[in-house]
This record gives C-alpha cells, structure tokens and sequence, in this order.
C-alpha cells in the first residue's frame, strides 16, 4: 500500500502526542512545579525559570536581574574559581547559561547525561555561591554598556528599542531587562550581590527538565537544592494593556540612512486565550503573503514579515525596511485589510496548517526547545499539557476565526519609523 505524505505526518504527530503525554511528569519539590519530561537521546536540557521578569523592576534597577544573572552564571564561584569552573565545564562539554526576558529568566543546563552529576555540582554552587568578583562585576559592565551602545548604531536594534519604549511607556516591559546606560554604570558589586540573594527564592522558582535521566536522582537534587533556599512571598500580578495599544499613532526616529526602518505593533490575545491559535496561525499566512506582495512581486524589501511575539501581553508586528516606504506601508496595509476582509480560501488554509505543524515538530527536535515549549505553556496558561495540544488547537483554527481574530485585534497600530522622515507620508502610520 502507496503512504502518502499527509498520512506518513499524521501518523508522525498521533506517536509524538502520545509519547510526549506520556513521559512527561509533574511533581511539587518543597512546593515548587518540576515538569520532567523523558528523553530517547543522551542530552539533558535543564532550566530553572524566574518568574517575574520586568516586573520585578523598576526605572531605577531596569537591567539589574540580567546584569546579575550574568555574573553569576560567568564569574566564576565561591568554591570554583572562573578559570576552573570554566575549564571543567570545557572537560565536560556542559553548558551553564542565562538568559532575560520580559516576564521571566532562566539558568539552564545543557549536557550529556554521563556528565550531568558534575555539571549539576558546579550549577548549584552558582546557584548558592557565586562569587561576584569585582573584577567580574566590572568585565560584565563593559560587555553590557558595550551592546547597549550598539543597539543605536544597528536600525534594526535601534526600532526595536525604540517600540518597547515607546509602545509599552506606561507597562512594565518599558522597564528592559538590559537595561540602559545610566544603570548599568551605576550598579555596584553590593546592588547585584543584594539583588540576587532576593530574587532566588521558592515562590519564584519552576523547573523544567528533558533528559534520559533517573526521576528519583533529579528529584534528590532539586530537593536539596531547595533546602538551602529561603520562600519567598513572590505573586503573579497581572499586566495591564498598554495604553499605545488602545490609540495607536506613530513615533518617527530621524535618521540619514539610505534604508528606511518600519514596523506596526498591536496587541493579540493571549496564549490562554480562545483566539491565540488562530492568530498564531493567521500570522503564519499574513507573513508569506506580505513576503509574496512587497519582495517577490515588487522587490520593495529583501525581509518584510509579520509575526507574533508570544508574552503575558502577547502582540503582533508588521516590520520592513526599504527604500521606498511609502509603496512598502500600502501594500503591507493591503494585507492586513484582506485578511480582515475576505475568508481565506480552503486549500491556502489547509496547506499553511500541514507547514506550520510540519515546523512545528522540527522546532521540537532538540531537548531545549521541548523544554522552552513545556514551560511557556505552564508559565502563559498555567498548565504545561498545552504545549501537547498545540497540533489539536491548530487544527481546529476555521477560516472564519481567523478573520474575526483579525477584526478584534489588528488595529490600532503603534510605528515605529527609523529612517528620513521626509521619505514617508505620514497619515499611512495612522492605520486604525
């Protein structure tokens, strides 16, 4: 019998869904959420997320925890100096990282599972005594003022920084978790120190691990990891809506630059919402059709898109850069008002649910990206067997949700414009 190409997938998705179902775990250590999921390969992908995020900060300690974080995870520890604790995680092939965003961080773990009790020895010494070393404290500095400078020199950088500033003014988000110039020079080696004992306490705390390692030896080591740390009183709070979402307008950053700069943001629903999926999947066919419409048809720009930035204020985009903004601006609105419009035919909507599950399933290929997506589930809908949902909820996306998704919520949109501003017509950054 002839498989065919849609049947060979199906079949793929019905064993991943019920293998991932199946050997993923969870378990409450000392009243923290451990997602434990299995894994057929030899590599452990281990995060320890930090819940809060920008919310943690304030315009005066903006860049703080990522700073921090740096340190500690880079310098080196009480008991391993840096330039041993670099030269065993070498010998092991380990990886300890982190990473900031805007409503969590993560330490994180990647390594073989032969090597994951000496791994795990010197993250846990990170974890409980970093050494913060002055010297270290002063290397991180000049790194972090050294990409924040970049971010103005880079138009691509620089309209992104321009719209979190701009889009979120009154939101947390605006307070960005790298920071700006003025505080990053002034955090002392006591202010990073202080801040790091305070914000590694239970009530922040989610582990997420995907690794062929024992249950019970991970349980023991998260366990005793948790008895040399203090409670906490940490809450979830809920975000507001940034007040840019509701009016819309335009912000314009002057600069003699051949290429124009532009991009258009607006709230979606988020993740636990009932509109999430089909504006994941709306996305998916605004972006190949605005890449058709302004590269391929008109060779306006060589990467226009559009997307979806998945938080706890989850917002889409529009982004182009050209020479001709004007030309680009309209066509991409066109896009936006078809979708709004006009019900998208049958078989372009079959197609784009094959690829996106299709892509899905190579994104979920290595044991972080599984574990990134386990955790976003449980940190944005509270439940982690989400993200083993994700091809059902996909699925279920009807033509007519998509353009009611697309009524709600594109409009308004917030530009950001980097380029000569006399190359631009101002009222098409007016789209409501």
């Amino acid at each position: 019998m002839k498989i065919t190409g849609k049947i060979l997938l199906i079949s793929i998705i019905i064993i991943f869904q019920t293998y991932a179902q199946k050997e993923v775990k969870e378990m409450k250590i000392d009243g923290v959420k451990v997602i434990f999921k299995q894994a057929e390969n030899d590599v452990v992908a281990f995060r320890m997320f930090i819940k809060g995020g920008t919310t943690n900060l304030n315009r005066e300690n903006a860049g703080i925890e990522n700073f921090a974080l740096m340190v500690a995870t880079t310098g080196g520890t009480k008991n391993y100096p840096k330039e041993e604790y670099n030269k065993i995680l070498e010998k092991l092939g380990s990886s300890i990282s982190a990473n900031c965003s805007n409503d969590f961080s993560t330490i994180s773990i990647r390594c073989i599972k032969d090597n994951f009790d000496k791994t795990w020895d010197l993250f846990e010494d990170v974890i409980l005594n970093p050494a913060f070393e002055e010297s270290e404290v002063e290397l991180s500095r000049e790194q972090l003022i050294s990409s924040i400078k970049t971010e103005d020199t880079n138009p691509d950088a620089l309209i992104r920084k321009e719209m979190v500033l701009w889009f979120y003014e009154d939101h947390p988000y605006s307070n960005r978790w790298i920071g700006n110039l003025e505080n990053v020079k002034k955090f002392s080696r006591d202010d990073l120190i202080n801040y790091y004992n305070q914000l590694l306490v239970k009530s922040r705390l989610l582990f997420v691990i995907v690794g062929r390692i024992d249950q019970k030896d991970i349980e023991k080591k998260i366990s005793n990891l948790l008895n040399k740390v203090s409670i906490g009183n940490y809450e979830d709070v809920e975000l507001p809506i940034p007040a840019r979402a509701k009016s819309g307008g335009y912000h314009i950053v002057e600069k003699p630059i051949p290429t124009n700069y532009i991009m258009g943001q607006y709230l979606l629903p988020k993740m636990n919402e009932k509109d999430y999926y089909a504006a994941l999947l709306g996305h998916s066919i605004l972006r190949d059709r605005v890449f058709e419409e302004v590269r391929t048809k008109r060779n306006l720009s060589y990467a226009p898109t559009a997307a979806v930035v998945t938080e706890k204020t989850t917002t889409g985009f529009i982004y182009v850069s050209t020479t001709d903004p004007d030309s680009a601006i309209k066509v991409m609105l066109a896009e936006l008002d078809k979708i709004k419009q006009e019900p998208i035919p049958a078989k372009e909507l079959k197609n784009h649910k094959m690829r996106f599950i299709t892509m899905d399933y190579m994104r979920q290929e290595t044991n972080a990206m599984q574990a990134g997506a386990l955790a976003a589930a449980e940190l944005y809908t509270g439940d982690w067997r989400n993200a083993t949902k994700l091809i059902d909820y996909i699925n279920l996306v009807t033509s007519e949700q998509i353009k009611q998704m697309a009524n709600n919520y594109i409009k308004n949109l917030s530009f950001v414009y980097v380029g000569k501003k006399k190359k631009v017509n101002e009222e098409l950054l007016n789209y409501k």
